[in-house]
């Protein structure tokens, strides 16, 4: 005991001699690496051993000598792994023993141990278990079978490693050590280094020092290599292999050697079909790693880390190569789910699951966008075709699965033959059914499908009498539908490929096909020597199998390359006819005597015709057309007629007009009256719409009413512009959805605005000003428009979000236009559409029936007056040398008004605007939904003339017949504006509705008549526009006519009947100069100065000068005459003019007139348009004068130069005036 638990390293020969009558020796926690020879000599009687847990590795012949009496010995916890043979023979009383290590193998080199134990009835130490191979690992030595102990495959190694283990980046010139450890096994174990798969040799001129291994303790062999001057061809893997009997075992490690100038790869992203990568930027000779998703049933325990990412190398110039990205999950759904059938094993069992649940991804086949859906399904079907003569199910199944494979697009099809063969593979699939399929128990089996029909015999050559067969469809489905309908109609039965086969050979004629309702594709006919032995005196087979196959077209036969000179002479011939296959399987035939005969109609047209087979060992396999041995027989408009001298897949190629037949256009192009009346429409939109713009200060409508026109227009240019440019856009599914979701908004939003339209014009017509006291506030200020806005722009943003979130393919589902799905468009947009049009048409019938009512009770409008004398032809007024100050006002929903149409006229043009559009939009519905040419070119028509019908009336309407447009137009003309009397006749740029300054110009044969007479009747009389003088401008408004304005801002109706119809009057000078100090003046001493003007002052009957206060302007004499208004009803133009200057002489001079042009000009700014606030006021039967350069009711300077209102339209309710009660005559 004294012995343990010390630091001994070393048993020398001959240590324990002189110890005779020693029984036990315990050497255990020592560090006993070394045991020579004879150590134990002299230890005759000795019974127990114990050496655990050392470091003893070499456990050698003779190293137990003289322990004849050892009973019982514990080697356990070193580090030996295996046991040399007869290590334990000199051990004749050994009945215990314990070797359990952490590195024990237990493989072929200790197989010795089973059979010595049990000759020496050694009993084993339960703790001594294998550690390797893992397939033993935990296992108890003494329960291993002899057979259980072999050496099969690379050793397993307890102990390898290479230091640097990870990649090492230096730069050329650096000094760089490797060091390999790894387990000792035998003699035969040695160290290995390679470079780039090179073996290495010690070279020390260039830098390679290569150390002699080392074995340490009969466990480990190490080799040391020194890079003591890199190069930069040292960059590369280098490996340290260990070389053993049984196998070798390697490990590497990754040099990148840098130069001095070393350059980088830029960032590069990269998207392809498993997943999206970026990639940094990375220093030359760097080979970067990104991780990804991973399968998650692959085998993750093989390979480093490495290999489970993806990767890309930077090579030495700065440039990256090609990615691998083998290891990473598909991103595509549909790929995944068909690589994961390729993984899964298949038999007899579960084959036929399989095929139904991969027919059921492959209906979606027209969708495939990657080449490795076609491989893994090409894969799959020849999986399959194995199992077919054990399970005939499969042959209806793989026959469905590659027809619809026939619906991927063209260039996906050609990819996948470039990369796999993969259409080859399907074809070469469906020519091998027959031989597993047909038999003696089955000697015929037919399957239709929608582009393959296969039909299979079991015939005696004997008895063959010749054999043809007709491919046929039903009548109905031959081009009337577009290769996109094709694919989702649910008419599976009669879309189906069919075959009528009949012996003989009977006179079948594709023209007279005698099948009702059907057309005939294809047609062949085998010739009666068809089995005639090729070799005299060779016998016949009894039984053989004959096989028909139909393709509705060529998809399936991807031609790589140029075959047979088919495409010389820049022709680009394609397969313009079905492909129809006839084969046989055991009956011998190669080379025919007799041609076959064979009948194929075109598809489309073409020139060029050439008959020719498909050779599958041309062009290295991937397989193409060949000419030789196909002659045409009979070319026929619509089918030709060949004889080949083969058993192939025949079709006839032509170089085709439209080429590719079955390739999807960009986009279906409609008829061009669309477009020409679509460009017409669009014109008159946007020239309606930039009018209005420009002329915006000008044109004698209402705030509301011009944002309610413009976003009409435009939701309508909006629908038309993308309806005839992108509806047929089905081939592009992002640009599809997009103009599916813009046709779907701008639709429903524009019938919103026309319901926000008519919703203002049945408010306009039921309104009733409210009678307003005086020193009463003045009405609150309308309501902003953004609330029109929300309602016809967010609420159809609102339901095309929803619905384009809930299932974004619900845009762009449709056979051959973009629009929603059918039943998603049910509740998205016909049923909101039709509950807004049912709202508008109640606003219409509510609005009609108001203006009737008013028109049959006059209680309910203001009568209108009976015009004694026409103020020289114009509305304009004069004062001070021909030009008279108005200001005019009004309530606030005249602010409104348009100053053209009345109610009546405005309804009757949206009613029309609305059903136009209801028209316009159905008709272009039905031109690109009809199937038959005739209804699209019928329906096409009636859209253009829908089309151009609504452009011409809202153009016509809004910018035309509108007499305020016509001005607008009329002053860009420079010859119309020098014919004009003076500036200030006519001034165009006040709208109405916020009250106009307006003149009437005078020549000087007009003045000189109206001075010298102050009769009324010579101004009734002169033939021009001139002055007037008081008493005239009184008569005048006296007799003016005014009618009913329109779209009023909303309000509530009066609730008193029996209120008086109120007369307006448009403050157009209320807010248009505010003198700071006199406003001020006005606000402090407001009703003091009222009451100072309703002093004595106001009671005298007449004023100094004896001048009018207060004249009307008529209505515009345009909506008096235009055909398109009522005549019974006009605008109320009711005016309240300021108080003017109490002397009226002629002597202003034109500086004035120029001055006051100007004035006129700045009231008329949209400043004043748009933040005019009127309130109605009440004719006073009173008239009042005041004395000359007092302060008039509304703030206005008398005896000024030119009348400028001072007051705000606060005042404008509380301010009573009238005519006064004496004039004055000048």
């Amino acid at each position: 005991r004294l012995l343990s638990n010390n630091k001994i390293t070393t048993l020398k020969n001959g240590t324990f001699i002189g110890l005779h009558a020693l029984e036990k020796l315990d050497l255990k926690n020592n560090l006993i690496s070394t045991i020579q020879p004879g150590a134990f000599l002299g230890l005759k009687d000795l019974k127990r051993l114990d050496l655990s847990n050392n470091r003893i590795g070499c456990l050698n012949i003779g190293l137990f000598q003289g322990l004849f009496s050892l009973i019982r010995l514990n080697i356990s916890g070193n580090i030996f792994s295996t046991l040399q043979s007869g290590v334990f023979d000199e051990l004749l009383s050994l009945k215990v023993l314990d070797f359990a290590t952490e590195y024990l193998t237990c493989d072929c080199h200790v197989r010795w141990v089973p059979v010595w134990f049990k000759s020496r009835s050694v009993q084993i130490s339960d703790k001594t278990v294998c550690v390797y191979p893992s397939s033993l690992h935990g296992k108890p030595l003494q329960n291993i079978r002899e057979s259980q102990l072999r050496c099969e495959g690379s050793p397993e190694l307890h102990t390898h490693q290479l230091i640097p283990s990870l990649r090492q980046v230096v730069f050329q010139g650096d000094r760089l050590p490797f060091q390999c450890t790894a387990t000792y096994l035998d003699n035969s174990t040695h160290i290995l280094w390679y470079h780039n798969r090179a073996l290495v040799q010690e070279d020390e001129p260039s830098g390679i020092i290569l150390e002699d291994s080392l074995v340490h303790d009969c466990t480990l062999i190490t080799s040391e290599l020194i890079l003591s001057n890199i190069h930069v061809s040292a960059s590369g893997e280098w490996e340290c292999t260990i070389s053993t009997a049984q196998g070798n075992v390697s490990k590497k490690v990754e040099i990148v050697v840098l130069e001095t100038s070393a350059s980088y790869c830029p960032p590069e992203r990269v998207t392809n079909n498993r997943g999206d990568f970026r990639w940094p930027r990375t220093l030359a000779g760097i080979t970067a790693y990104q991780s990804c998703l991973q399968y998650p049933f692959t085998s993750g325990n093989t390979g480093s880390s490495h290999e489970k990412q993806a990767w890309r190398h930077c090579d030495r110039t700065g440039h990256w190569e090609e990615g691998d990205y083998s290891h990473c999950l598909y991103t595509n759904d549909i790929t995944r789910v068909l690589y994961t059938f390729v993984l899964m094993p298949i038999n007899a069992s579960n084959a036929l699951t399989l095929a139904h649940q991969l027919r059921v991804y492959t209906a979606e086949a027209a969708n495939f966008s990657d080449m490795m859906d076609v491989i893994y399904v090409s894969q799959m079907i020849e999986k399959f075709t194995g199992y077919v003569d054990q399970i005939k199910q499969l042959t209806d199944v793989i026959v469905e699965m590659a027809s619809n494979m026939m619906l991927v697009d063209d260039h996906v099809l050609w990819m996948a033959q470039i990369e796999d063969k993969a259409c080859t593979s399907i074809v070469h699939s469906l020519e091998k059914i027959a031989t597993y399929a047909v038999s003696t128990n089955s000697q015929h089996m037919a399957v239709n499908s929608r582009n393959i029909a296969f039909e299979a015999y079991l015939i005696m050559p004997e008895s063959y009498l010749g054999m043809s067969c007709t491919a046929f469809q039903k009548r109905e489905t031959l081009g009337s539908r577009s290769p996109r309908q094709e694919r989702y109609s649910e008419s599976l039965a009669d879309q189906q490929l069919k075959f009528r086969c009949a012996t003989g050979r009977p006179n079948i004629s594709l023209a007279s096909f005698h099948i009702k309702n059907s057309i005939a594709l294809a047609s062949i006919q085998l010739p009666l020597g068809l089995f005639s032995p090729p070799v005299p005196h060779r016998p016949m087979p009894v039984k053989c199998k004959l096989q028909f196959l139909v393709f509705r077209n060529g998809k399936l036969f991807c031609s790589t390359g140029n075959s047979s000179h088919l495409a010389d002479d820049g022709k680009r011939r394609s397969v313009a006819t079905p492909v129809i296959y006839a084969g046989t399987h055991g009956c011998g035939v190669s080379n025919l005597t007799e041609p076959v005969i064979i009948s194929l109609r075109h598809l489309d047209k073409g020139t060029d015709r050439t008959p020719a087979f498909w050779d599958f060992d041309v062009l290295g396999g991937y397989g193409g057309w060949r000419a030789e041995g196909c002659q045409p027989v009979l070319q026929e408009p619509n089918f030709t007629t060949v004889s080949c001298q083969h058993l192939s897949n025949t079709a006839v190629l032509m170089e085709l007009t439209n080429f590719p037949h079955d390739s999807q256009s960009p986009a279906e192009v409609l008829h061009p009256v669309i477009y020409s009346c679509t460009a017409l429409l669009l014109l008159c939109l946007f020239t309606t719409i930039i009018i209005y713009i420009i002329n915006h200060s000008t044109i004698h409508i209402a705030q509301k009413c011009w944002h309610m026109l413009l976003n009409l227009c435009f939701h309508i240019a909006m629908t038309s512009a993308v309806f005839a440019g992108g509806i047929t856009l089905t081939n592009y599914t992002a640009i599809c959805q997009a103009v599916g979701i813009i046709l779907h908004y701008s639709s429903l939003s524009t019938l919103l605005w026309m319901a926000v339209m008519a919703r203002v014009i049945y408010k306009a017509s039921t309104w009733k000003a409210p009678q307003q006291q005086e020193g009463e506030p003045s009405q609150p200020a309308p309501r902003p428009m953004l609330r029109f806005y929300l309602i016809a722009g967010g609420i159809p943003l609102i339901i095309c979000g929803i619905t384009a979130a809930v299932r974004i393919d619900n845009y762009g589902d449709q056979d051959s236009y973009c629009w929603l799905a059918c039943r998603p468009s049910i509740g998205a947009f016909y049923v909101p559409a039709a509950f807004i049009l049912l709202i508008t048409w109640i606003y219409f019938l509510c609005a009609g029936i108001s203006l009737q009512c008013q028109a049959k009770d006059p209680k309910e409008t203001p009568k209108p007056l009976e015009t004694r004398q026409r103020l020289g032809g114009s509305s304009n007024l004069l004062t001070d040398s021909g030009s008279l100050s108005v200001t005019l006002n009004s309530s606030p929903h005249t602010a409104d008004v348009d100053g053209v149409y009345s109610l009546g006229v405005q309804l009757w043009a949206l009613v029309i605007t609305h059903f136009l559009y209801l028209t316009l939009w159905t008709f272009g519905a039905m031109a690109v939904s009809q199937r038959w040419f005739l209804l699209k070119v019928v329906f096409s028509c009636l859209y253009g003339v829908t089309a151009g019908a609504l452009g011409f009336f809202i153009f016509i309407y809004h910018c035309a017949r509108r007499r305020d447009v016509q001005s607008s137009w009329f002053t860009c003309c420079p010859s119309y504006r020098n014919a004009l009397p003076m500036q200030a006749y006519g001034h165009t740029g006040v709208g109405v509705e916020d009250g106009s300054q307006v003149f009437i110009g005078c020549s000087p044969e007009v003045a000189h008549s109206i001075k010298s007479s102050s009769s009324p009747t010579s101004t009734i009389s002169a033939p021009g526009p001139c002055k007037l003088n008081n008493l005239q401008v009184a008569l005048g408004q006296t007799d003016s006519n005014p009618v009913t304005a329109a779209c009023y801002e909303d309000a509530e109706p009066s609730n008193s009947k029996s209120t008086p119809p109120t007369r307006y009057t448009n403050n157009l000078h209320g807010r248009t100069r505010h003198h700071k100090s006199r406003t001020k003046l006005y606000r402090e001493g407001k009703h003091q100065r009222l009451k100072s003007m309703r002093g004595p002052s106001s009671e005298h009957p007449t004023s100094e000068s004896g001048s009018l206060q207060n004249s009307h302007s008529e209505s515009y004499q345009s909506s008096r005459n235009s055909p398109l208004n009522n005549r019974n009803q006009g605008i109320v133009l009711t005016l309240e003019s300021a108080l003017t200057q109490s002397d009226l002489s002629d002597g202003s001079g034109g500086p004035q007139a120029a001055d006051f042009g100007r004035g006129q000009r700045r009231s008329a700014s949209r400043d004043n348009l748009k933040h005019q606030t009127n309130t109605p006021v009440e004719r006073e039967t009173k008239r009042r004068s005041f004395p000359l350069n007092a302060a008039n009711q509304n703030g206005v300077l008398k005896g000024s130069k030119y009348d400028i209102n001072l007051s705000g339209a606060d005042n404008a309710g509380s301010m009573k005036t009238g005519l006064w009660k004496s004039e004055t005559t000048v």
